[in-house]
């Protein structure tokens, strides 16, 4: 969950490049350009910039954690009290591991990363309890990651076309 709330956190940022493309006339035209793949990931992404269709899905999938975990943390700390009193109301939640290593990349607070990874997936992402957690946060990751997918798929024939020019 740490690489993909990372991974979409960056994607969150990257998508200012697609408004600016979408804002600059020359670098519109340059779409044009483009294969047809390109330009068919550019409207998918463009999809997901402020004002557009897909927009509001995605501020609930990655903006809040872009924000508020991943780059940045909630400030009043709300949902990271929330997310400790949900826990300690259930027995599964009432044990956790810390794992100590002779380095610093071989320590994990299990309970530090439970905490953050349910405020993904029950605040963020709204899965119920009654869910299959694992099936729809993987879900949910497919989904987000697809829009990774066409960004990138844009970004290697616009860059070309662009440094062409």
């Amino acid at each position: 969950m740490y690489f993909l709330r990372l991974e979409l956190s960056h994607l969150y940022e990257a998508l200012n490049i697609i408004k600016e493309v979408e804002a600059t006339p020359t670098l519109r035209a340059l779409v044009d350009q483009c294969d047809l793949r390109t330009r068919e990931s550019y409207v998918e992404v463009l999809a997901y910039t402020y004002g557009k269709a897909k927009y509001e899905r995605f501020q609930q999938l990655v903006g809040g954690m872009r924000s508020s975990l991943t780059f940045h943390y909630e400030p009043n700390g709300r949902m990271i009290r929330w997310a400790i009193a949900d826990r300690a109301q259930r027995n599964d939640g009432k044990v956790s591991t810390i794992t100590r290593g002779d380095t610093a990349q071989r320590w994990r607070f299990a309970v530090a990363d439970d905490v953050v990874d349910s405020i993904v997936v029950r605040q963020f992402w709204k899965i119920p309890r009654e869910a299959d957690l694992r099936e729809e946060a993987d879900k949910i990751a497919v989904e987000v990651h697809a829009v990774l997918v066409r960004f990138a798929d844009f970004c290697g024939e616009f860059i070309w076309k662009f440094c062409a020019d």
